[in-house]
């Protein structure tokens, strides 16, 4: 069972996460603390502003208005995006194969980073960067398996199949 976490300690945790981009307050700018404080760069948007300027089509820029996404266009470059396979799932790689293998090794990447943000929420705020180095560890493996092609012979690369582990195998 999980004890529910104090107001503050919620609260702190969720001044973390909007300091780190990932729940936006007033702004748009990221605001990474430093030792003066936030300190807010236009050209340094929250993740969620920089996935919106891509489905805008539009870089996001600050007028008397307020922010809008009335900046330079954002081109699409279809040799940017990898071939990745469709809905990736490690269990329908073949077992003891080195795609297998990867990709059990960033489910279980996930699962860690998941776990430890969970510990987060439940009481220990203070942990939340170390759980950023993990979501940065995560992306890593994710993008070792874009290098890696589903199959021999294959076109396709894998993906992270985002697949919850325990110690003997998967969740679901």
């Amino acid at each position: 069972m999980t004890t529910p976490i104090s107001r503050r300690a919620a609260l702190r945790a969720a001044a973390l996460l909007t300091a780190y981009g990932a729940l936006p307050q007033n702004s748009p700018a990221h605001a990474a603390p430093g030792p003066a404080g936030p300190a807010a760069d236009p050209d340094d948007l929250a993740h969620y502003y920089r996935f919106r300027e891509i489905v805008e089509g539009r870089r996001m820029v600050q007028s008397e208005d307020g922010w809008t996404f009335n900046g330079p266009a954002i081109p699409f470059d279809p040799d940017g995006v990898h071939p990745v396979v469709d809905s990736p799932d490690t269990a329908s790689l073949p077992e003891g194969s080195p795609q297998r293998a990867a990709s059990e090794e960033c489910d279980r990447a996930y699962t860690d980073m998941l776990r430890a943000l969970n510990r987060v929420f439940d009481g220990h705020p203070g942990e939340l960067h170390h759980v950023t180095a993990m979501m940065f560890a995560l992306e890593g493996q994710a993008r070792k398996l874009l290098t890696i092609p589903s199959a021999p012979g294959a076109t396709t690369v894998l993906g992270p199949a985002f697949r919850l582990v325990d110690g003997d195998g998967p969740e679901n």
